[in-house]
């Protein structure tokens, strides 16, 4: 692919380097001469000095031929321009990072349509959702959320006297927002009919709204080592995103902030969350509060050195996990060294999830299971597509792919559907498509075909 980066932050160095390496043809457009003498220094690429966001120097970097232009640099305007700009040179397609969702988030299809980006990746959403997966791993074989945490898919395993044994799925009577997926079962992944019987130590991959699959998860999964408890340390978006987040499975969350106004904002927006104003690290408050009896601390505040302390102090009060963010990826493994359970860093999250887009197959990846035997793709129905008016059951969509939900605009918003057979598909659906590897290039062509006129 042609690829053109711009932004040589931490996120578009990274992506240079993966993306070159790779023999992807790589141009990088950065205002800074020192980052750019140092990308050509290390890495085979080609090389601008200049602003990404001037018609100028995209004319000169030859924007219009490229498939794909990643606009990464740090600012969320720039990013925009860069990609309006591309695309309507010829650019194919444009992804678009962001710092904070939050000004965007009834505003992503407006955007999308007005300035032709193919998507929109924000570092403190993308570092929200590892941080509430890291968080509720320990009860269950897999845990991954999408369209902004709306849907989540969880690996649940079967076990001895569970209500699934037996049945076939077409009897189970599952709730109207949760659908079946997949079966995995001696090592090999099946996408079920209704006829499928469950076995023990089957793992089931249900997908649906995240409190529904909570209550299918605790009759049928009877998973134990269930987290109760989480302590959240700072007034970042990220640490409310993180609140949000979890507070969608019921866990008990208690978030520590220095800063009063954030207090207020978070208090009066986070149901179910005890917000409390804190000075610093203070270990009176931390032993107070009980941060020791918590199954999970979280150190998600703007400062790595006051993450950092305030993790060291929760796993010393007993805290059973502690989890850091940290602006800098380089120091992920220094913070292992010193007894952090895990630190998380936006910008290699970010990084990683465009790498993994290029990387995907002909639909937008979204995550694997089982070394790749099966994988959660994105798709949109486009407005010419067979498709459109179609019940899913009469679509076409060959055995091995599911349809798992649906993202629709309904009245000038968003709603998510978790759908069953008899609905009817309309131009512009996101999908997520559960899928088989083997099926991806039927499923492709299909949602590429065009209607007769």
């Amino acid at each position: 692919m042609n690829i053109l980066i711009v932004g040589l932050g931490e996120v578009g160095f990274h992506l240079a380097k993966v993306l070159s390496a790779e023999k992807h043809s790589v141009t990088v457009v950065d205002p800074d001469p020192v980052r750019i003498k140092r990308v050509g220094e290390m890495l085979d690429v080609q090389s601008f000095c200049g602003d990404g966001a001037h018609p100028r120097v995209l004319d000169e970097v030859d924007a219009g031929g490229q498939d794909l232009v990643l606009c990464v640099s740090s600012s969320d305007r720039v990013n925009m321009l860069t990609s309006l700009l591309s695309k309507r040179m010829g650019a194919s397609s444009a992804l678009v990072r962001i710092r904070d969702p939050e000004p965007y988030r009834n505003y992503r299809t407006f955007l999308r349509k007005n300035l032709g980006f193919d998507d929109m990746l924000s570092l403190e959403d993308l570092a929200a959702q590892e941080i509430a997966k890291i968080v509720r791993r320990n009860q269950a074989v897999a845990v991954e959320n999408f369209l902004e945490g709306q849907v989540t898919l969880r690996v649940i395993p079967v076990k001895k006297n569970s209500p699934l044994l037996g049945k076939p799925l077409k009897d189970l009577r599952l709730p109207g927002n949760l659908l079946v997926v997949a079966v995995r079962r001696e090592g090999k992944t099946l996408i079920p009919d209704g006829d499928q019987e469950f076995c023990v130590n089957d793992e089931i991959y249900v997908l649906g709204v995240p409190s529904t699959v909570e209550e299918f998860e605790a009759t049928a999964g009877k998973v134990r080592g269930r987290p109760r408890s989480v302590v959240i340390y700072g007034a970042s978006g990220v640490a409310f995103h993180t609140a949000r987040s979890l507070s969608r499975h019921g866990i008990k969350l208690r978030l520590f902030a220095e800063d009063r106004e954030a207090c207020q904002h978070f208090a009066e927006v986070l149901d179910g969350t005890t917000v409390l104003h804190v000075e610093g690290n203070d270990i009176e408050v931390f032993k107070e509060e009980h941060v020791g009896r918590a199954d999970a601390f979280v150190g998600a505040s703007d400062d790595d050195e006051r993450n950092l302390l305030a993790c060291l102090v929760a796993r010393e009060l007993g805290c059973k996990r502690t989890i850091a963010l940290v602006s800098r990826p380089d120091y992920t493994e220094i913070y292992k060294v010193v007894g952090i359970d895990r630190a998380v860093s936006p910008r290699l999250l970010c990084s990683d999830a465009i790498v993994a887009r290029v990387q995907a197959g002909r639909l937008q990846f979204l995550a694997s299971f089982d070394e790749g035997a099966a994988k959660v793709c994105a798709a949109k129905v486009k407005r010419k597509s067979v498709l459109v008016g179609k019940t899913l059951r009469d679509a076409g969509f060959p055995k091995g792919c599911v349809i798992g939900a649906i993202q629709r605009q309904s009245n000038g918003s968003e709603e998510v559907i978790i759908p069953r057979g008899e609905l009817k598909l309309a131009a512009e659906d996101n999908l997520i498509l559960f899928l088989l590897p083997s099926v991806e290039p039927a499923v492709f062509e299909l949602l590429e075909a065009h209607a007769e006129k």
